[in-house]
């Protein structure tokens, strides 16, 4: 039989959520214009919840409190308007594990359902998973949206679940830009249903004007109309520009200005790139002072990294951290000075977001954007188009990182001509439902897995190894490897690096089939500053 789930009871978790928000504000050293600011955007998000069901937008900047002010507002349409689920779609799992990690100490572990491909549900868990049959659901956008668009029948059992429910897509300038057209017309249509009682937000710092798409009429209710003066008393930063040609820096232009600074993030787009600053950087300062946080590392040991930096700036001792976009969001790390490469705007602002965060500069952190002395500057087309916007947008007036007039003029003349993918429109256009689910995909990805050895989980590794080896891979290794795991885009020489796994077999006559998960032959190819570091992986973003 299945089990009977927990029931929502939204005025209890209000209560809880209030006295949780009061024990916060007795223990904070954040600045006290920056907690005002974090009770006004609480409040207005909790008005807004007293409203109908519809669209609504969220538009604040970073630090403001929004994971808790989102709550307040689904919490507050579920006692409005009677609706009994919440489910919260974050872009990364990084993410998701952090706010299902904090609403639990709100909610507690029994009624929120954690569903992402990291985790480890119990055999209960996986049935409420299966139909997402619980009163609040944290998940990925990948789950959420392809299962949206999806024609088979797992992921059509939760469908049913999002009548009468609140959804909020937090970060939501994370969805590829052609995925942008038919993503927004799918969520009308399921808010537009009549008697679904269901509600949608999308939240973040850097609001896309869906409204400028090509043939898209989107109508979306602003939380925080006002948010143009929290975005002016939240200046925390100074920015300074270095993009045009003739302004370009070389790597080891940038290690020095590393060097010359106690705390420091430089932040770039292409993990090749990433390595290159490191190896000037090492012999810039003192290597201990160095860390390295690209995807080349693998969720363990990134985790274990962060932790160390967190450390190092709280105890005040000198750190300079080498990224790639993987630090730009759901990592809260506060830094007295961010470089970053030049890069399509939201990245910008969310690089920004990581400086002075919480205020403890009064001069204000210092920001540099800067235009890297590179051949090969931007991992895809897209990316790079949206970058040379910034860069063209700057020439014609200084851009503002916090003046949102200049975000949505960003936006207009992104989507000027977006028309999304052709070929999705065109699978929606013939109803073909397979084709549909093919072609909506949110991470283009076509990298395998490579279980790696990283030292302090040596045991781990070892064991998953040995398992797969004997026994082929199953969904349970995938779950226990996915802490050990680096994506890689194979070549033709990857084989002498990595061994490829086998699904394990049904029946024992059946032929073994590759599972898109290989081991790491050698172990010195794994290292403990830099990750993988393979010759055949180094032109790829993440």
């Amino acid at each position: 039989a299945i089990p009977e789930p927990p029931q929502c009871d939204a005025e209890k978790w209000l209560v809880r959520l209030n006295a949780y928000r009061a024990e916060l504000a007795k223990n904070s050293t954040a600045d006290k214009r920056l907690n005002a600011l974090r009770n006004e955007l609480f409040e207005a998000c909790g008005r807004a919840g007293d409203n109908a069901p519809g669209i609504y937008t969220l538009t604040a900047p970073t630090g403001t409190g929004k994971t808790l002010a989102l709550l307040h507002f689904a919490l507050r349409q579920c006692c409005r308007n009677g609706q009994q689920r919440i489910v919260i779609v974050l872009p990364f799992i990084t993410l998701t594990e952090q706010n299902a990690m904090e609403y639990r100490k709100i909610l507690g572990d029994d009624v929120l359902l954690e569903d992402h491909s990291q985790r480890q549900l119990t055999e209960e868990q996986r049935e409420f998973a299966q139909r997402w049959n619980m009163p609040v659901i944290v998940t990925t956008s990948v789950r959420f949206f392809e299962g949206l668009f999806a024609a088979k029948a797992p992921n059509l059992r939760k469908l049913h679940q999002l009548a009468n429910s609140v959804i909020i897509f937090d970060e939501a300038q994370s969805l590829p830009a052609e995925l942008f057209p038919a993503t927004l017309r799918t969520i009308q249509a399921l808010c537009n249903l009549p008697k679904k009682n269901v509600t949608m937000l999308f939240s973040t710092a850097t609001q896309p004007d869906y409204s400028s798409i090509p043939d898209l009429t989107w109508h979306a209710a602003e939380i925080c109309p006002n948010h143009a003066d929290m975005y002016e008393k939240l200046r925390r930063v100074q920015v300074t520009w270095r993009i045009l040609p003739d302004e370009k820096m070389s790597w080891a232009e940038i290690a020095q200005r590393m060097a010359e600074q106690r705390s420091v993030c430089t932040i770039v787009n292409m993990k090749k790139h990433a390595k290159k600053l490191f190896d000037a950087l090492q012999l810039a300062c003192e290597k201990e002072t160095v860390c390295y946080i690209t995807t080349e590392l693998c969720p363990a040991h990134r985790r274990v990294v962060i932790e160390q930096v967190k450390k190092r700036l709280c105890d005040g001792l000198p750190c300079r951290v080498i990224a790639t976009q993987c630090i730009e969001a759901g990592v809260d790390l506060d830094f007295d000075n961010v470089f970053r490469a030049l890069a399509p705007l939201e990245s910008i602002i969310q690089a920004a977001g990581r400086c002075n965060r919480n205020g403890r500069l009064p001069e204000g952190g210092q920001v540099l954007v800067f235009l890297p002395d590179e051949k090969n500057l931007y991992p895809d087309n897209w990316y790079g188009r949206a970058a040379m916007l910034v860069s063209a947008l700057h020439d014609e007036k200084t851009i503002d990182l916090m003046n949102p007039s200049d975000i949505q003029r960003y936006y207009q003349r992104l989507f000027q001509k977006l028309k999304g993918s052709s070929k999705l429109n065109s699978a929606i256009k013939a109803q073909d439902y397979a084709l549909v689910e093919k072609n909506y995909r949110i991470i283009k990805n076509d990298g395998v897995q490579v279980l790696v050895p990283y030292e302090p989980e040596n045991k781990m590794f070892e064991q998953l190894k040995g398992e797969a080896s004997k026994h082929g891979v199953t969904a349970k290794w995938m779950h226990e490897a996915a802490p050990l795991c680096v994506t890689v885009y194979p070549d033709a020489s990857f084989s002498c690096y990595a061994e490829q796994l086998c699904f394990a077999a049904k029946r024992k006559e059946d032929p073994a089939q590759p599972s898109g998960y290989w081991v790491l032959r050698r172990k010195e190819d794994y290292h403990m500053d830099t990750g993988l570091q393979l010759k055949n992986n180094s032109d790829y973003m993440w």
